[in-house]
């Protein structure tokens, strides 16, 4: 099960390394049965299709985005989390705002993120996995953003696996909801201070299908402590985004004559009062998370 890679390493539908095409194809995926899948199987599914902080963070940086010191989660918020769903979720949170500062190169800010994810680990008892050897790690590659995503990337990992040891899949599923609305919440704040930039409106718009994704993983744990409220939560943002219109098209044909894409094309579109709906939504989600 890779539940917490999804929060900074997975290459999805949500601002892919490479050029992708900003439309969805609605037939991806048709045959599949989850029927004939293991529980494992099902939750593994949904979590290939939850968008990373790193993917975020890298089209943010294309997009012509600057780090903005006031969007991350504050270090000094880290003390102050003492229940089990709260440091799961910011664990996931202080996540991806150290993914933000290491992709962008800065030192301070990662090193203070990279204390906070530490501290929390050790609140929720997987400090055999964030340990001196990796601090140490990130400390000697601070300034090699390569290196230092690596890294992270490969302790996240060995977090997963840990988790997934010892019986705890569903503080993964918080980590990953925490990850999520961060990033996404990053994505907004560029949005709201860069109008006129329409592929990271389109962008914000396809998170719809991711949502219903982190949903479905969500509700697998919905009797554990924490859980429900934060699937409560999530429930009100997919309200907000079925609100944004689906538009069906055939696909178009290439110069040679030949159809680039099989199935119906979903083009969507969302007016200027829903996109300010959904930002409010994704940042009240957010200060309830970090809160």
């Amino acid at each position: 099960m890779k539940h917490i890679i999804a929060v900074l390493v997975l290459s999805v539908v949500f601002f892919s390394c490479e050029e992708v095409d900003k439309s969805y194809v609605d037939n991806i995926g048709d045959g599949l049965d989850d029927s004939s899948l293991t529980r494992t199987e099902q939750i593994e599914n949904v979590v290939y299709n939850i968008p990373s902080p790193t993917e975020t963070v890298n089209i943010l940086k294309r997009a012509g985005a600057v780090y903005v010191f006031d969007y991350p989660n504050d270090p000094l918020n880290v003390e102050g989390y003492q229940v089990l769903s709260k440091e799961a979720l910011n664990m996931g949170v202080y996540g991806a705002d150290l993914t933000y500062s290491t992709v962008f190169n800065k030192t301070t800010e990662t090193t203070f993120y990279l204390s906070c994810v530490t501290k929390l680990g050790r609140k929720l008892g997987v400090d055999q996995v964030f340990n001196e050897d990796v601090n140490e790690r990130i400390q000697d590659n601070v300034d090699n953003r390569d290196s230092m995503q690596v890294i992270v990337n490969e302790t996240f990992w060995e977090l997963d696996a840990y988790l997934k040891e010892q019986g705890r899949e569903n503080i993964s599923s918080l980590i990953v909801a925490g990850g999520w609305i961060e990033s996404l919440y990053l994505a907004a704040q560029f949005v709201k201070t860069n109008p006129e930039n329409t592929e990271m409106k389109e962008r914000l718009a396809e998170q719809k299908y991711s949502l219903d994704n982190l949903i479905g993983l969500i509700e697998t744990y919905k009797h554990k402590s924490g859980v429900e409220e934060v699937l409560t939560q999530l429930l009100e943002l997919k309200d907000v985004f079925d609100q944004i219109k689906e538009t069906k098209t055939k696909p178009e044909a290439n110069e040679e004559g030949s159809e680039v894409m099989i199935g119906n094309v979903i083009k969507l579109e969302m007016s200027e009062e829903l996109l300010q709906e959904v930002i409010e939504t994704i940042e009240e989600i957010r200060a309830e998370f970090v809160n």
